[in-house]
């Protein structure tokens, strides 16, 4: 059935309401609001841009919106870690001699950020014994 907007200017509105707002409705997307009018074989030439207006001007649309799930970030796992089950480890140098020692050898702990520094005289594997 094709409407004429002359003659049934209150229907549209109404559908649209009807579709978008009640028992049907459930407030869901423009896309949703124009396949349930559809659906119920209605059809008007300004129908897709009817719907835009209207649904994008629906005020509890409008304040919940922003709530669905569709634009909240993915769940991933949280890992966890213990302390002391992940370390980072760095060779550092070649500072100005401070009592023969010109290297430091670093280690951190991720979780509690705890530091363990030891000056090395050398840069090779006997420091780190």
């Amino acid at each position: 059935m094709i409407l004429d907007k002359r003659k049934f200017l209150v229907e549209v509105s109404s559908i649209l309401d009807f579709c978008h707002s009640e028992a049907c409705g459930g407030h869901f997307s423009i896309k949703k609001t124009i396949t349930n009018i559809l659906q119920c074989g209605l059809y008007w030439p300004t129908l897709f841009k009817e719907a835009n207006v209207f649904c994008r001007s629906c005020e509890r649309c409008q304040k919940l919106g922003a709530l669905t799930r569709h634009h909240m970030m993915p769940l991933n796992p949280i890992l966890v870690i213990e302390i002391f089950d992940s370390w980072g480890i760095d060779f550092m140098g070649h500072f100005p001699s401070s009592f023969g020692y010109l290297y430091i050898f670093l280690t951190v702990d991720y979780v509690s950020k705890w530091v363990e520094a030891v000056p090395c005289r050398t840069n090779d594997r006997h420091c780190c014994d």
